[in-house]
């Protein structure tokens, strides 16, 4: 073991220039209350530095009995923020990692073996960083004694054997996560590629190569994976099985990154609080046993450690204690409770909270901890501005053509649609993801605003709308995350939120109309917010060989697609181009005559576009 990497950090300091380190004899038990100062916290950051550079000189103290010496595995410094993740000297069964800046730093050291753990901490008051003992279920929430209680009793109980969900017929790859398994590898998985937060589940364990170790298949892995990246949709952030991207991500910024390990062995998965951000790893062990489909509650278990590592403790209250049960007369339960309870419901909603049911322990704001104290945002809206209600031959409603997802509890999503002279709506809304968070609400508007029809299936998930009779006229759909009794007793839409498609008809209506183009014409001054279509057409005679659409623009996103006959999606099209910029050209060769849509996608908001189609005889 090198000297270098050996740290003794609540005590790193004399910091007063002094090479000298100070006795590590343990003198008593740290009384009830102890705080050790350690200096100001840009000084335990340079000494930090210092040691993860190769210094020779080892500062540290004691905390009572207690030797506070830990190794340094992983330093990372970003623009005046830190990410130091080890283990207590000695000792590979324990964790040690400290995140923030010279301003604010926070960490823990924790002790499995001995269930001991203390608390790093920057003191607003004085400017030094503290270290305190504190309960070692403060830092591993799983580790509660009290939970097998309570676990057992679920596992006991007939009534809770764990069925997996049901896909609905709706989910068609509307984003990477979505959708039955489709023989993709198992081990190069990404819910939102690109994204530069990164969440791993390191599968390596339980994998020989691609192909899952103890009988588990492919496609339980897969929604394994698949369950997780659900229950962090509404994050902009890549829950992968793909160590090379999570390698990359690591590199550019730890702080953005997390880890979880699969263990080739049964017992209880657990994580360390807080520990997003550095290498520190949860632990998720397989318990194929269990009797619990392993997709699925892997699956759930994953979701509720990940969460743990980002900051949130247990759900609890009522006869759960530590682990609220969840309601049965709404099928609702808290993800970070006990999601067993629910296990056999057929329409099981696990959700996000902030503990607004009656008997709640918990009042923490879970998304406010994800997206503020972790810095991890929400995705774009994808609907900002409205969009236009698209239909096929026959009036049909396709979810490959209408889709998409309320990304937080204040969004709602706008289609709009209009009819001729009379029409009759048939449409059916469900939440399209696997291990879904979304109740669907959802109301039909008339151009004055009038609520002419509004659905929120009870204890259902879904909102539908069977043979509605409409009047001439422009309509909205609105569609956004629902609820059900009250907060109290039931669920609010505080994290309803998720992905949802469309399915139905609709006769004697129409899409809003496509702007016309004429061959080599600019149709100059075209703005989109971001995430709104805006649509063109263009008819081709049967002597067109070729047609040429381009779009310029200076600023924004401006994304191209062309299609012949119905109007092109992000899925479906003839031709794309969808670069960086709002300068793009699609060209389609061996054209037949008809109409040709223009769809032009605002991956960002543009203004001043030019969009220009030349038909080449």
């Amino acid at each position: 073991m090198s000297k270098h990497k050996l740290l003794a950090i609540a005590a790193l300091l004399t910091l007063a220039g002094s090479a000298q380190a100070q006795s590590t004899t343990p003198t008593a038990e740290p009384a009830a209350g102890m705080v050790v100062e350690l200096g100001s916290a840009e000084q335990v950051i340079q000494a930090l530095r210092d040691q993860h550079k190769g210094s020779r000189t080892v500062f540290f103290r004691t905390l009572g009995a207690e030797s506070l010496a830990v190794q340094i595995e992983d330093f990372f410094d970003k623009n005046g923020l830190v990410s130091i993740s080890g283990y207590a000297l000695g000792n590979p069964d324990s964790v040690f990692f400290l995140k923030g800046s010279a301003k604010h730093l926070r960490g823990f050291l924790a002790l499995k073996d001995r269930r001991k753990a203390f608390e790093f901490g920057s003191n607003k008051a004085s400017g030094q960083v503290t270290v305190r003992e504190v309960p070692f279920t403060l830092v591993f929430p799983d580790f509660d004694e009290d939970f097998q209680r309570h676990y057992d009793l679920a596992q006991n109980r007939s009534a809770l054997a764990v069925a997996a969900p049901v896909y609905s017929a709706m989910a068609l790859r509307q984003a990477p996560h979505i959708g039955p398994y489709a023989n993709q590898d198992v081990t190069k998985l990404e819910s939102k590629p690109g994204s530069p937060w990164v969440f791993y589940l390191n599968t390596t364990a339980v994998m020989s190569g691609s192909t899952p170790l103890n009988g588990v298949s492919k496609e339980q892995m897969y929604r394994a994976w698949q369950s997780v990246a659900d229950q962090y949709s509404m994050l902009n952030m890549n829950v992968t099985t793909n160590r090379a991207v999570y390698d990359a991500a690591r590199a550019a910024n730890t702080l953005r990154t997390g880890i979880i390990n699969f263990i080739n062995q049964d017992g209880r998965s657990f994580a360390p609080l807080r520990s997003f951000g550095t290498t520190s790893a949860g632990t998720l062990y397989r318990n194929p046993s269990a009797g619990f489909d392993y997709g699925y509650g892997i699956g759930m278990t994953g979701a509720q450690e990940v969460g743990h590592q980002m900051g949130m403790g247990h759900d609890g209250g009522g006869n759960g204690g530590e682990y609220y049960e969840g309601i049965a007369a709404y099928q609702w339960g808290p993800i970070m409770g006990n999601y067993w309870m629910g296990g056999s419901w057929a329409n099981q909603l696990f959700t996000w909270s902030k503990g607004e049911y009656s008997t709640a322990n918990n009042q923490e704001d879970d998304f406010r901890i994800m997206t503020v104290n972790e810095s991890v945002p929400f995705v774009a809206d994808d609907n900002g501005s409205g969009k236009a209600l698209l239909l096929r031959a026959a009036g049909e409603i396709n979810p490959q053509d209408n889709w998409g997802q309320i990304e937080r509890n204040s969004d709602s999503d706008v289609f709009n649609f209009t009819v001729a002279a009379s029409g009759v709506l048939n449409l059916r809304i469900d939440p399209i993801e696997y291990l879904r968070m979304l109740d669907v609400d959802a109301v039909v508007s008339n151009a004055a605003g009038q609520v002419v029809a509004r659905s929120n299936l009870a204890v259902n998930r879904s909102a539908e709308f069977k043979n509605l009779q409409l009047g001439a006229g422009s309509y909205q759909l609105k569609i956004q995350g629902g609820a059900e009794g009250t907060p109290q007793r039931g669920f609010s839409n505080y994290s309803s939120v998720g992905f949802y498609a469309l399915k139905g008809s609709l006769t004697g209506g129409s899409e809003i109309p496509a702007t016309p183009l004429s061959s080599g014409v600019p149709l100059p001054s075209q703005s989109g917010a971001t995430g709104v279509w805006s649509y063109y057409a263009i008819s081709l005679p049967s002597s067109a060989s070729k047609l040429t659409v381009t779009v310029n623009g200076s600023n924004g996103d401006a994304d191209l697609f062309v299609r012949k006959d119905l109007r092109p999606t992000t899925a479906t099209y003839g031709c794309k181009s969808d670069g960086a910029t709002s300068t793009e050209t699609c060209s389609m060769t061996s054209v037949a005559a008809g109409s040709y849509y223009v769809g032009v996608y605002a991956y960002t908001a543009y203004t001043g576009l030019s969009v220009t189609a030349t038909v080449t005889p």
